[in-house]
Protein backbone atom coordinates (compact mmCIF):
# COMPACT_ATOMS: atom_id res chain seq x y z
CA UNK A 1 0.00 0.00 0.00
CA UNK A 2 1.46 3.58 -1.22
CA UNK A 3 1.94 6.16 1.97
CA UNK A 4 -0.10 9.35 2.03
CA UNK A 5 0.98 11.82 -1.12
CA UNK A 6 2.64 8.68 -3.39
CA UNK A 7 -0.03 8.66 -5.63
CA UNK A 8 -0.87 9.13 -9.13
CA UNK A 9 -0.05 12.66 -9.35
CA UNK A 10 2.55 12.54 -6.17
CA UNK A 11 0.23 15.26 -4.86
CA UNK A 12 -1.58 15.82 -1.59
CA UNK A 13 -4.71 17.47 -0.74
CA UNK A 14 -3.25 20.58 -0.18
CA UNK A 15 -1.79 20.41 -3.50
CA UNK A 16 -5.71 20.89 -4.71
CA UNK A 17 -6.15 23.82 -2.23
CA UNK A 18 -3.54 26.13 -2.56
CA UNK A 19 -3.73 25.83 -6.61
CA UNK A 20 -3.29 29.70 -7.03
CA UNK A 21 -5.08 29.34 -10.25
CA UNK A 22 -8.22 28.56 -8.16
CA UNK A 23 -7.19 30.60 -5.11
CA UNK A 24 -6.33 33.97 -6.56
CA UNK A 25 -8.07 37.55 -5.80
CA UNK A 26 -7.08 40.03 -8.27
CA UNK A 27 -10.87 40.13 -9.55
CA UNK A 28 -12.97 42.43 -10.94
CA UNK A 29 -13.22 45.46 -10.12
CA UNK A 30 -10.01 45.93 -11.98
CA UNK A 31 -8.38 48.79 -10.42
CA UNK A 32 -11.72 49.78 -9.86
CA UNK A 33 -9.14 49.23 -12.44
CA UNK A 34 -7.85 46.29 -10.87
CA UNK A 35 -10.30 43.22 -11.69
CA UNK A 36 -8.30 40.47 -13.21
CA UNK A 37 -11.23 37.87 -13.75
CA UNK A 38 -11.27 34.81 -11.60
CA UNK A 39 -11.87 32.77 -14.69
CA UNK A 40 -8.80 33.48 -16.51
CA UNK A 41 -6.87 32.81 -12.94
CA UNK A 42 -8.59 29.43 -12.84
CA UNK A 43 -7.78 27.97 -16.43
CA UNK A 44 -5.67 24.48 -15.17
CA UNK A 45 -7.71 21.13 -15.38
CA UNK A 46 -9.09 20.54 -12.35
CA UNK A 47 -9.20 16.70 -13.30
CA UNK A 48 -5.57 16.51 -13.03
CA UNK A 49 -6.05 17.94 -9.47
CA UNK A 50 -8.92 15.65 -8.15
CA UNK A 51 -7.06 12.36 -7.35
CA UNK A 52 -4.64 13.89 -5.35
CA UNK A 53 -7.59 14.85 -2.94
CA UNK A 54 -9.61 11.25 -3.49
CA UNK A 55 -6.44 10.32 -2.60
CA UNK A 56 -6.14 12.44 0.57
CA UNK A 57 -8.99 11.18 1.69
CA UNK A 58 -8.29 7.57 1.70
CA UNK A 59 -4.73 8.11 3.76
CA UNK A 60 -4.14 8.23 7.51
CA UNK A 61 -2.95 11.85 7.11
CA UNK A 62 -6.19 13.38 9.00
CA UNK A 63 -3.99 15.60 10.83
CA UNK A 64 -1.89 17.39 7.82
CA UNK A 65 -5.26 17.23 6.36
CA UNK A 66 -6.91 19.46 9.09
CA UNK A 67 -3.68 21.49 9.49
CA UNK A 68 -3.97 22.75 5.56
CA UNK A 69 -7.32 22.95 5.69
CA UNK A 70 -6.94 25.62 8.43
CA UNK A 71 -3.98 27.36 6.55
CA UNK A 72 -6.26 27.86 3.75
CA UNK A 73 -9.07 29.13 5.85
CA UNK A 74 -6.27 31.66 7.50
CA UNK A 75 -5.24 32.59 4.14
CA UNK A 76 -8.60 32.98 2.79
CA UNK A 77 -10.01 35.05 5.25
CA UNK A 78 -6.47 37.47 5.22
CA UNK A 79 -7.07 37.85 1.49
CA UNK A 80 -11.09 38.20 1.44
CA UNK A 81 -10.54 40.67 4.09
CA UNK A 82 -7.81 42.64 2.86
CA UNK A 83 -9.37 42.91 -0.76
CA UNK A 84 -13.03 43.90 0.43
CA UNK A 85 -11.09 46.76 2.64
CA UNK A 86 -8.78 47.73 -0.28
CA UNK A 87 -12.12 47.98 -2.69
CA UNK A 88 -13.73 49.97 -0.39
CA UNK A 89 -10.82 52.43 0.71
CA UNK A 90 -10.77 52.48 -3.29
CA UNK A 91 -14.61 53.40 -3.82
CA UNK A 92 -14.71 55.87 -1.00
CA UNK A 93 -11.83 57.57 -2.95
CA UNK A 94 -13.58 57.68 -6.53
CA UNK A 95 -16.95 59.07 -4.98
CA UNK A 96 -15.04 61.71 -3.89
CA UNK A 97 -13.17 62.07 -6.96
CA UNK A 98 -16.84 62.22 -8.51
CA UNK A 99 -18.17 64.60 -5.85
CA UNK A 100 -15.43 66.95 -6.44
CA UNK A 101 -14.77 66.92 -9.93
CA UNK A 102 -18.28 67.00 -11.11
CA UNK A 103 -19.94 64.73 -13.26
CA UNK A 104 -18.07 65.85 -16.80
CA UNK A 105 -14.76 65.95 -15.62
CA UNK A 106 -15.42 62.57 -13.98
CA UNK A 107 -16.33 60.88 -16.79
CA UNK A 108 -13.35 61.39 -18.39
CA UNK A 109 -11.31 59.75 -15.35
CA UNK A 110 -13.46 56.80 -15.35
CA UNK A 111 -12.91 56.59 -19.47
CA UNK A 112 -9.28 57.18 -19.34
CA UNK A 113 -9.59 54.20 -16.75
CA UNK A 114 -11.64 52.25 -18.89
CA UNK A 115 -8.92 52.85 -21.36
CA UNK A 116 -6.09 51.51 -19.28
CA UNK A 117 -7.49 48.59 -18.53
CA UNK A 118 -6.51 47.16 -21.78
CA UNK A 119 -3.27 48.56 -21.59
CA UNK A 120 -2.53 47.16 -17.94
CA UNK A 121 -3.73 43.40 -18.55
CA UNK A 122 -0.69 42.88 -21.08
CA UNK A 123 1.94 44.08 -18.42
CA UNK A 124 0.76 41.02 -16.91
CA UNK A 125 -0.30 38.83 -19.60
CA UNK A 126 -0.96 36.08 -17.35
CA UNK A 127 2.65 35.83 -15.85
CA UNK A 128 1.69 36.36 -12.25
CA UNK A 129 -0.81 33.64 -12.36
CA UNK A 130 1.80 31.49 -14.15
CA UNK A 131 4.49 32.22 -11.93
CA UNK A 132 2.25 31.71 -8.67
CA UNK A 133 1.42 28.40 -9.70
CA UNK A 134 4.87 27.07 -10.47
CA UNK A 135 6.05 28.73 -7.13
CA UNK A 136 4.15 26.38 -5.49
CA UNK A 137 4.79 23.45 -7.49
CA UNK A 138 8.32 24.18 -6.69
CA UNK A 139 9.27 26.27 -4.15
CA UNK A 140 12.56 26.35 -5.07
CA UNK A 141 12.54 27.90 -8.29
CA UNK A 142 11.00 30.79 -6.97
CA UNK A 143 14.08 33.30 -7.12
CA UNK A 144 14.52 31.72 -10.56
CA UNK A 145 10.71 32.59 -11.72
CA UNK A 146 10.81 36.16 -9.57
CA UNK A 147 14.31 37.23 -12.40
CA UNK A 148 12.31 36.34 -15.30
CA UNK A 149 8.64 37.12 -14.80
CA UNK A 150 9.56 40.43 -13.36
CA UNK A 151 11.84 41.07 -16.31
CA UNK A 152 9.13 40.15 -18.84
CA UNK A 153 6.57 42.50 -16.92
CA UNK A 154 9.27 45.23 -17.31
CA UNK A 155 9.56 44.43 -20.93
CA UNK A 156 5.73 44.03 -21.57
CA UNK A 157 5.15 47.93 -19.90
CA UNK A 158 7.76 49.28 -21.96
CA UNK A 159 5.66 47.71 -24.92
CA UNK A 160 2.38 48.62 -23.70
CA UNK A 161 3.55 52.34 -22.94
CA UNK A 162 4.80 52.81 -26.07
CA UNK A 163 1.16 52.08 -27.59
CA UNK A 164 -0.69 53.92 -25.31
CA UNK A 165 1.70 56.77 -26.21
CA UNK A 166 0.48 56.17 -29.79
CA UNK A 167 -2.79 55.95 -29.53
CA UNK A 168 -3.11 58.65 -27.30
CA UNK A 169 -1.83 60.96 -29.74
CA UNK A 170 -4.10 59.16 -32.21
CA UNK A 171 -7.77 59.47 -29.72
CA UNK A 172 -10.03 62.52 -30.52
CA UNK A 173 -10.12 63.54 -26.71
CA UNK A 174 -9.47 66.79 -24.84
CA UNK A 175 -5.76 67.70 -23.89
CA UNK A 176 -6.40 67.10 -20.49
CA UNK A 177 -7.63 63.44 -20.95
CA UNK A 178 -4.47 62.94 -22.86
CA UNK A 179 -2.47 64.09 -20.46
CA UNK A 180 -3.98 62.14 -18.00
CA UNK A 181 -4.08 58.76 -19.84
CA UNK A 182 -0.13 59.62 -20.54
CA UNK A 183 0.40 59.84 -16.68
CA UNK A 184 -1.52 56.66 -15.75
CA UNK A 185 0.96 55.01 -18.72
CA UNK A 186 3.79 56.20 -16.89
CA UNK A 187 2.24 53.90 -13.72
CA UNK A 188 2.92 50.96 -16.05
CA UNK A 189 6.26 50.68 -15.02
CA UNK A 190 5.64 50.18 -11.29
CA UNK A 191 3.50 47.27 -12.21
CA UNK A 192 6.36 44.69 -13.10
CA UNK A 193 7.28 45.08 -9.24
CA UNK A 194 4.07 44.72 -7.70
CA UNK A 195 4.76 41.03 -6.25
CA UNK A 196 1.68 39.54 -5.16
CA UNK A 197 1.64 36.90 -7.39
CA UNK A 198 5.14 35.49 -5.82
CA UNK A 199 3.87 35.93 -2.39
CA UNK A 200 0.90 34.15 -3.35
CA UNK A 201 2.34 31.51 -4.47
CA UNK A 202 4.58 30.82 -1.45
CA UNK A 203 1.09 30.55 0.31
CA UNK A 204 1.68 33.94 1.97
CA UNK A 205 -1.77 35.11 1.22
CA UNK A 206 -1.61 38.16 4.05
CA UNK A 207 0.92 39.92 2.32
CA UNK A 208 -0.85 40.00 -1.15
CA UNK A 209 -4.03 41.82 0.81
CA UNK A 210 -1.23 44.32 2.29
CA UNK A 211 -0.27 45.12 -0.42
CA UNK A 212 -3.27 46.25 -2.25
CA UNK A 213 -3.92 48.08 1.19
CA UNK A 214 -1.23 50.01 0.58
CA UNK A 215 -1.91 50.54 -3.13
CA UNK A 216 -5.37 51.70 -2.42
CA UNK A 217 -4.66 53.36 1.13
CA UNK A 218 -1.86 55.78 -0.80
CA UNK A 219 -4.26 56.27 -3.16
CA UNK A 220 -7.33 57.42 -1.47
CA UNK A 221 -5.28 59.37 1.55
CA UNK A 222 -3.59 61.49 -1.24
CA UNK A 223 -7.11 62.07 -2.88
CA UNK A 224 -8.21 63.22 -0.02
CA UNK A 225 -5.53 65.25 1.27
CA UNK A 226 -4.87 67.23 -2.07
CA UNK A 227 -8.25 67.27 -4.23
CA UNK A 228 -9.76 70.60 -4.91
CA UNK A 229 -12.61 71.23 -7.51
CA UNK A 230 -10.82 73.15 -9.92
CA UNK A 231 -7.52 70.82 -9.48
CA UNK A 232 -6.44 69.83 -13.22
CA UNK A 233 -6.95 66.06 -14.01
CA UNK A 234 -3.32 65.48 -14.21
CA UNK A 235 -3.25 65.51 -10.23
CA UNK A 236 -5.01 62.10 -10.36
CA UNK A 237 -2.71 60.46 -12.37
CA UNK A 238 0.33 61.68 -10.67
CA UNK A 239 -1.38 60.60 -7.59
CA UNK A 240 -1.76 56.62 -9.07
CA UNK A 241 2.20 56.98 -9.68
CA UNK A 242 2.64 57.75 -6.45
CA UNK A 243 0.42 55.11 -5.01
CA UNK A 244 1.76 52.06 -7.29
CA UNK A 245 5.94 53.29 -6.76
CA UNK A 246 4.34 53.15 -2.70
CA UNK A 247 2.97 49.35 -3.70
CA UNK A 248 5.91 48.35 -5.54
CA UNK A 249 8.51 49.73 -2.82
CA UNK A 250 6.30 47.73 0.07
CA UNK A 251 6.48 44.65 -1.91
CA UNK A 252 10.06 45.06 -2.64
CA UNK A 253 10.56 45.44 0.87
CA UNK A 254 8.69 42.38 1.46
CA UNK A 255 10.60 40.33 -0.95
CA UNK A 256 14.07 40.88 0.28
CA UNK A 257 12.81 41.13 4.59
CA UNK A 258 10.43 37.83 4.37
CA UNK A 259 11.89 35.80 1.52
CA UNK A 260 15.71 37.20 1.12
CA UNK A 261 14.94 37.51 -2.57
CA UNK A 262 15.31 40.16 -5.45
CA UNK A 263 14.15 40.16 -8.90
CA UNK A 264 17.90 40.08 -10.59
CA UNK A 265 18.89 39.80 -13.91
CA UNK A 266 17.31 36.24 -15.88
CA UNK A 267 19.38 33.27 -15.18
CA UNK A 268 18.63 31.74 -18.14
CA UNK A 269 18.28 34.81 -20.48
CA UNK A 270 15.64 36.14 -22.68
CA UNK A 271 15.28 32.87 -23.98
CA UNK A 272 13.95 31.20 -20.57
CA UNK A 273 12.12 33.81 -19.83
CA UNK A 274 10.19 33.78 -23.08
CA UNK A 275 9.40 30.46 -22.39
CA UNK A 276 7.50 31.48 -19.89
CA UNK A 277 5.23 33.91 -21.88
CA UNK A 278 4.57 31.13 -24.50
CA UNK A 279 2.59 29.28 -21.18
CA UNK A 280 1.65 32.27 -19.77
CA UNK A 281 -0.25 33.85 -23.09
CA UNK A 282 -3.30 31.99 -23.03
CA UNK A 283 -4.58 33.70 -19.45
CA UNK A 284 -3.03 36.50 -20.59
CA UNK A 285 -5.09 36.37 -23.68
CA UNK A 286 -8.42 35.40 -21.28
CA UNK A 287 -8.01 37.91 -19.16
CA UNK A 288 -8.52 40.75 -22.42
CA UNK A 289 -11.21 39.15 -23.63
CA UNK A 290 -12.87 39.50 -19.88
CA UNK A 291 -12.25 43.13 -19.86
CA UNK A 292 -13.13 43.64 -23.37
CA UNK A 293 -16.15 42.16 -22.46
CA UNK A 294 -16.79 44.03 -18.94
CA UNK A 295 -15.12 48.04 -19.73
CA UNK A 296 -15.27 48.25 -23.47
CA UNK A 297 -19.07 49.80 -23.21
CA UNK A 298 -16.95 52.98 -21.07
CA UNK A 299 -14.71 53.30 -24.18
CA UNK A 300 -16.90 53.77 -26.61
CA UNK A 301 -19.16 55.67 -24.91
CA UNK A 302 -16.13 57.92 -23.67
CA UNK A 303 -15.54 58.11 -27.95
CA UNK A 304 -18.86 59.14 -28.20
CA UNK A 305 -20.47 61.21 -25.62
CA UNK A 306 -18.74 64.15 -23.94
CA UNK A 307 -21.59 65.51 -21.28
CA UNK A 308 -22.32 64.55 -17.79
CA UNK A 309 -24.10 61.00 -18.76
CA UNK A 310 -20.43 59.80 -19.58
CA UNK A 311 -19.55 60.12 -15.66
CA UNK A 312 -23.28 58.69 -14.75
CA UNK A 313 -22.33 55.92 -16.66
CA UNK A 314 -18.56 55.62 -15.01
CA UNK A 315 -20.29 56.16 -11.37
CA UNK A 316 -22.81 53.58 -12.33
CA UNK A 317 -20.60 50.81 -13.42
CA UNK A 318 -17.94 51.26 -10.79
CA UNK A 319 -21.13 50.56 -8.17
CA UNK A 320 -21.86 47.21 -10.62
CA UNK A 321 -18.28 46.15 -10.48
CA UNK A 322 -18.11 46.53 -6.70
CA UNK A 323 -21.55 44.72 -6.43
CA UNK A 324 -19.47 41.88 -8.56
CA UNK A 325 -16.81 41.51 -6.21
CA UNK A 326 -19.53 39.97 -3.97
CA UNK A 327 -20.67 37.26 -7.45
CA UNK A 328 -16.81 37.10 -7.59
CA UNK A 329 -16.26 35.79 -3.97
CA UNK A 330 -19.34 33.27 -4.06
CA UNK A 331 -17.63 31.25 -7.17
CA UNK A 332 -14.15 31.41 -5.36
CA UNK A 333 -15.67 29.52 -2.86
CA UNK A 334 -18.13 26.93 -4.89
CA UNK A 335 -15.08 26.18 -7.48
CA UNK A 336 -13.68 23.21 -5.46
CA UNK A 337 -17.45 22.05 -4.60
CA UNK A 338 -17.87 21.65 -8.50
CA UNK A 339 -14.44 20.35 -9.26
CA UNK A 340 -14.99 17.46 -7.20
CA UNK A 341 -17.47 16.47 -8.77
CA UNK A 342 -15.66 15.58 -11.55
CA UNK A 343 -15.04 11.32 -10.63
CA UNK A 344 -18.77 11.32 -9.45
CA UNK A 345 -22.06 10.79 -11.76
CA UNK A 346 -23.13 14.04 -13.52
CA UNK A 347 -25.86 13.71 -11.35
CA UNK A 348 -24.25 15.04 -8.27
CA UNK A 349 -23.18 18.00 -10.84
CA UNK A 350 -26.50 19.09 -11.45
CA UNK A 351 -27.89 18.21 -8.15
CA UNK A 352 -25.19 20.84 -6.76
CA UNK A 353 -25.44 23.89 -9.66
CA UNK A 354 -29.56 23.78 -9.48
CA UNK A 355 -29.91 24.05 -5.80
CA UNK A 356 -26.90 27.12 -6.20
CA UNK A 357 -29.19 28.37 -8.90
CA UNK A 358 -31.93 29.03 -7.24
CA UNK A 359 -30.36 30.36 -3.99
CA UNK A 360 -28.13 32.67 -5.57
CA UNK A 361 -31.40 33.68 -8.43
CA UNK A 362 -33.24 34.94 -5.10
CA UNK A 363 -30.13 37.09 -3.73
CA UNK A 364 -29.45 38.22 -7.38
CA UNK A 365 -32.75 38.96 -7.65
CA UNK A 366 -33.77 40.37 -4.87
CA UNK A 367 -30.27 42.51 -4.92
CA UNK A 368 -31.33 43.52 -8.54
CA UNK A 369 -34.68 44.37 -7.79
CA UNK A 370 -33.82 47.21 -4.74
CA UNK A 371 -31.09 48.55 -6.67
CA UNK A 372 -33.79 49.52 -9.72
CA UNK A 373 -35.55 51.00 -6.70
CA UNK A 374 -33.05 52.86 -5.27
CA UNK A 375 -30.70 53.65 -7.97
CA UNK A 376 -31.21 57.27 -8.28
CA UNK A 377 -30.68 57.70 -4.22
CA UNK A 378 -27.70 55.37 -4.24
CA UNK A 379 -25.93 57.63 -6.72
CA UNK A 380 -26.57 60.71 -5.03
CA UNK A 381 -25.33 58.97 -1.58
CA UNK A 382 -22.19 58.28 -2.74
CA UNK A 383 -21.54 60.81 -5.50
CA UNK A 384 -23.36 63.96 -4.96
CA UNK A 385 -26.36 65.33 -6.35
CA UNK A 386 -24.86 66.06 -9.49
CA UNK A 387 -24.98 62.31 -10.35
CA UNK A 388 -28.60 61.69 -9.89
CA UNK A 389 -29.72 61.96 -13.66
CA UNK A 390 -27.63 58.46 -14.21
CA UNK A 391 -30.62 56.26 -11.81
CA UNK A 392 -31.73 54.90 -15.15
CA UNK A 393 -28.57 53.40 -16.27
CA UNK A 394 -27.77 52.36 -12.95
CA UNK A 395 -30.98 51.03 -12.83
CA UNK A 396 -30.42 48.72 -16.03
CA UNK A 397 -26.96 47.82 -15.13
CA UNK A 398 -27.89 46.37 -11.96
CA UNK A 399 -29.75 43.38 -13.66
CA UNK A 400 -26.20 42.40 -14.57
CA UNK A 401 -25.80 41.31 -11.78
CA UNK A 402 -28.60 38.04 -11.36
CA UNK A 403 -27.37 37.52 -14.53
CA UNK A 404 -23.73 36.92 -13.99
CA UNK A 405 -24.87 34.75 -11.16
CA UNK A 406 -26.35 32.78 -13.11
CA UNK A 407 -23.88 32.39 -15.79
CA UNK A 408 -21.32 32.03 -13.19
CA UNK A 409 -22.30 28.29 -12.64
CA UNK A 410 -21.29 27.46 -15.80
CA UNK A 411 -18.36 29.35 -16.28
CA UNK A 412 -17.10 27.39 -13.69
CA UNK A 413 -18.50 24.32 -14.78
CA UNK A 414 -16.71 25.00 -18.01
CA UNK A 415 -13.11 25.65 -15.63
CA UNK A 416 -13.65 23.26 -13.33
CA UNK A 417 -14.36 20.31 -16.02
CA UNK A 418 -11.21 21.85 -18.62
CA UNK A 419 -13.33 23.10 -20.99
CA UNK A 420 -11.64 27.20 -20.96
CA UNK A 421 -11.53 27.46 -24.47
CA UNK A 422 -15.36 26.86 -25.28
CA UNK A 423 -15.70 29.74 -21.98
CA UNK A 424 -13.40 32.08 -24.08
CA UNK A 425 -15.50 31.54 -27.48
CA UNK A 426 -18.80 32.53 -25.42
CA UNK A 427 -16.87 35.27 -23.71
CA UNK A 428 -15.29 36.84 -26.85
CA UNK A 429 -19.01 36.22 -28.67
CA UNK A 430 -20.39 38.32 -25.77
CA UNK A 431 -17.74 40.61 -26.34
CA UNK A 432 -18.43 41.36 -29.81
CA UNK A 433 -22.34 41.86 -28.75
CA UNK A 434 -21.27 44.42 -26.19
CA UNK A 435 -19.34 46.28 -29.12
CA UNK A 436 -22.21 46.17 -31.98
CA UNK A 437 -24.48 47.58 -29.52
CA UNK A 438 -22.80 50.08 -28.39
CA UNK A 439 -21.82 51.06 -31.44
CA UNK A 440 -25.65 51.49 -32.97
CA UNK A 441 -27.53 52.68 -29.73
CA UNK A 442 -24.96 55.15 -27.58
CA UNK A 443 -25.58 57.45 -30.71
CA UNK A 444 -28.98 57.14 -30.59
CA UNK A 445 -29.77 56.51 -26.62
CA UNK A 446 -26.81 57.76 -25.19
CA UNK A 447 -25.53 55.78 -22.27
CA UNK A 448 -28.62 54.02 -21.85
CA UNK A 449 -27.58 52.13 -24.95
CA UNK A 450 -24.12 51.35 -23.70
CA UNK A 451 -26.03 49.98 -20.03
CA UNK A 452 -28.35 48.04 -22.49
CA UNK A 453 -25.70 46.69 -24.68
CA UNK A 454 -23.72 45.19 -21.42
CA UNK A 455 -26.79 43.86 -20.13
CA UNK A 456 -27.87 42.16 -23.16
CA UNK A 457 -23.81 40.80 -24.09
CA UNK A 458 -23.84 39.68 -20.47
CA UNK A 459 -27.25 37.39 -21.51
CA UNK A 460 -25.64 36.41 -24.44
CA UNK A 461 -22.86 34.86 -22.50
CA UNK A 462 -25.10 33.01 -20.13
CA UNK A 463 -27.03 31.46 -23.17
CA UNK A 464 -23.69 30.22 -24.80
CA UNK A 465 -21.81 29.03 -21.66
CA UNK A 466 -25.21 27.09 -20.87
CA UNK A 467 -25.51 25.88 -24.21
CA UNK A 468 -21.69 24.18 -24.03
CA UNK A 469 -22.20 22.71 -20.62
CA UNK A 470 -25.09 20.91 -21.71
CA UNK A 471 -23.67 19.97 -24.96
CA UNK A 472 -19.93 18.84 -23.08
CA UNK A 473 -20.52 18.21 -19.16
CA UNK A 474 -23.90 17.88 -18.01
CA UNK A 475 -27.84 19.06 -18.44
CA UNK A 476 -28.36 22.15 -16.06
CA UNK A 477 -31.91 23.77 -16.10
CA UNK A 478 -31.55 26.86 -15.96
CA UNK A 479 -35.40 28.12 -16.08
CA UNK A 480 -36.71 25.93 -13.56
CA UNK A 481 -34.52 27.32 -10.91
CA UNK A 482 -35.02 30.60 -11.78
CA UNK A 483 -38.56 30.73 -12.44
CA UNK A 484 -39.96 31.73 -8.76
CA UNK A 485 -37.21 34.13 -7.73
CA UNK A 486 -38.20 36.03 -11.36
CA UNK A 487 -41.72 35.75 -11.30
CA UNK A 488 -41.02 37.46 -7.41
CA UNK A 489 -39.11 39.90 -9.07
CA UNK A 490 -41.09 40.75 -11.71
CA UNK A 491 -44.09 41.80 -9.06
CA UNK A 492 -41.98 43.64 -7.53
CA UNK A 493 -41.26 45.95 -10.48
CA UNK A 494 -44.75 46.05 -10.92
CA UNK A 495 -45.70 46.87 -7.24
CA UNK A 496 -42.92 49.72 -7.91
CA UNK A 497 -45.10 51.28 -10.39
CA UNK A 498 -47.45 52.36 -8.05
CA UNK A 499 -45.40 53.26 -5.05
CA UNK A 500 -43.62 56.03 -7.34
CA UNK A 501 -44.76 58.70 -5.30
CA UNK A 502 -43.65 56.72 -1.71
CA UNK A 503 -39.94 58.24 -0.35
CA UNK A 504 -37.58 55.83 -2.01
CA UNK A 505 -36.19 53.93 0.87
CA UNK A 506 -40.06 53.30 2.40
CA UNK A 507 -40.79 51.75 -1.40
CA UNK A 508 -37.68 49.65 -1.12
CA UNK A 509 -38.27 48.32 2.10
CA UNK A 510 -42.03 47.51 1.25
CA UNK A 511 -40.97 45.93 -2.09
CA UNK A 512 -38.31 44.02 -0.24
CA UNK A 513 -40.69 42.61 2.26
CA UNK A 514 -42.88 40.91 -0.16
CA UNK A 515 -40.20 39.37 -2.05
CA UNK A 516 -39.24 38.04 0.90
CA UNK A 517 -42.55 36.72 1.61
CA UNK A 518 -42.86 35.51 -1.39
CA UNK A 519 -39.37 33.45 -1.21
CA UNK A 520 -40.31 32.24 2.18
CA UNK A 521 -43.94 30.89 0.88
CA UNK A 522 -42.98 29.51 -2.30
CA UNK A 523 -39.11 27.74 -0.76
CA UNK A 524 -40.39 27.37 3.09
CA UNK A 525 -39.88 23.33 2.08
CA UNK A 526 -36.66 24.23 -0.14
CA UNK A 527 -34.35 26.42 1.65
CA UNK A 528 -32.87 24.64 4.20
CA UNK A 529 -32.34 21.42 1.59
CA UNK A 530 -31.15 24.06 -0.86
CA UNK A 531 -28.24 25.39 1.40
CA UNK A 532 -27.09 21.53 2.79
CA UNK A 533 -26.91 20.70 -0.66
CA UNK A 534 -24.24 23.44 -1.45
CA UNK A 535 -21.75 22.01 1.43
CA UNK A 536 -18.92 20.18 0.26
CA UNK A 537 -19.41 16.68 -1.14
CA UNK A 538 -16.62 15.15 1.20
CA UNK A 539 -18.86 16.65 4.31
CA UNK A 540 -21.58 14.52 3.36
CA UNK A 541 -22.74 11.13 3.34
CA UNK A 542 -23.25 9.40 -0.08
CA UNK A 543 -27.04 8.39 1.48
CA UNK A 544 -27.57 12.14 1.97
CA UNK A 545 -26.92 13.06 -1.36
CA UNK A 546 -29.16 9.83 -3.11
CA UNK A 547 -31.52 10.93 -1.12
CA UNK A 548 -31.64 14.93 -2.37
CA UNK A 549 -30.93 13.80 -5.56
CA UNK A 550 -33.53 11.70 -6.10
CA UNK A 551 -35.86 14.94 -4.97
CA UNK A 552 -34.85 16.12 -7.49
CA UNK A 553 -32.90 19.54 -6.15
Amino acid sequence: MKPCGSHGTGSSPRRFLRNPRRSSMDSDSLRAPRAVPLQSRTRSNAAAEVPAVEAGRTCGGSGARAADTRKLARNYLALVAGELLAKLVNFVAFAWLGRTLGAERYGSLEFTLAVMVFFTLPVDMGLGVFGAREIARNPQAGPRLLAGVTALRGLLALVSLACLALLTAALPVPAEVKELLLLYGCSLLGIPLLLQWYFQGHDEMHWVALASLVRYGVFAGLVLAVLAPEMPLRQVGLIECGAVSAAALFCLAVAVWRFRAWPSRPAGGWRGAAAYLREAMPIGLTELVWALLWYVATVLSGLMVNDASLGWFGASHRILMALHTFVWLYFFNLLPSIARTIHSPRAELERLLAASLRLTAWAGMLAALLGTVLSGEALRLAYGAAFVGGGTVLATLVWVIPVALASGHYRYALIAYGRQSLLLRATGCAALVVVAGCLVLVPRIGTQGAAWSLLIGCLVELGLTQAYVGREIAQVRLLGPLGRPAAAAAGGLILQLGLRSWNPFLAAAAIGLVFVGLMAVWERRQFGRLVRALWPAHDRSGEEDRAETREGI
